[in-house]
Formats: C-alpha cells, sequence, structure tokens
C-alpha cells in the first residue's frame, strides 16, 4: 500500500488522538499536499520543527495501529464483505472462512 495512502487511513481512525498541533501540520502535509517549507511559513516555525512534528505523528498512529490493529480489521472485514458479493457464493465461504481463521495475522 502507498506510504500517503496508508497514513491517510491510519488518520482517519487515530487522528483524534494525535494532538492538535500535530493534527494541523499532519493535515496540511498529507491532506493538503503542502511542503515542509510551506507548513513552516504558515505556522511561523521552523522547517525542522514541520518535520520532527510529522515523524512523530506517523510513528505515533503506526503505534496505536500496532496496539488496536483497527486498520487491518477493517481491511480483513472488506475483504471478507467483498468475498461475499460474488455469484460462486460456495467458492467464496470456502475462502472466508480461511480468511476468518487467520485471526493470528490480526
Amino acid at each position: 500500500m502507498d506510504k500517503n495512502v496508508e497514513f491517510t487511513m491510519l488518520y482517519d481512525i487515530y487522528g483524534k488522538l494525535l494532538t492538535k498541533k500535530q493534527q494541523e501540520i499532519f493535515e496540511e502535509y498529507y491532506l493538503y499536499n503542502l511542503s515542509l517549507r510551506e507548513i513552516a511559513e504558515n505556522k511561523n516555525i521552523s522547517y525542522q520543527a514541520v518535520r520532527d512534528s510529522i515523524k512523530s505523528s506517523e510513528t505515533a498512529l503506526i503505534n496505536f495501529e500496532n496496539i488496536t490493529k483497527t486498520l487491518a480489521l477493517t481491511q480483513k472485514m472488506k475483504k471478507a464483505y467483498d468475498l461475499c458479493d460474488c455469484e460462486d457464493l460456495n467458492k467464496k465461504r470456502q475462502q472466508l472462512k480461511k480468511l476468518l481463521k487467520s485471526e493470528d495475522d490480526i
């Protein structure tokens, strides 16, 4: 999965757990595609402070996911839903059983 897409998905789930300042900088960088320089100028802070904030936000989001596995579970549930939406239901039921048995992946 693309890094930007993954961090955006993690932010959708865990973003409220970041500080308000981290949320603002993260959104400007990932959602509005502003450069580190642009964010630093807009916030009147250093380039390094912006970079550090983004890195600490990324680390926090990854840690939240490693603990709760919410994104992994959501993706697994989507796969399960997609399997149920097919014509060859018998074959898909077997795939679904395998998918749900692989709880060790979560």
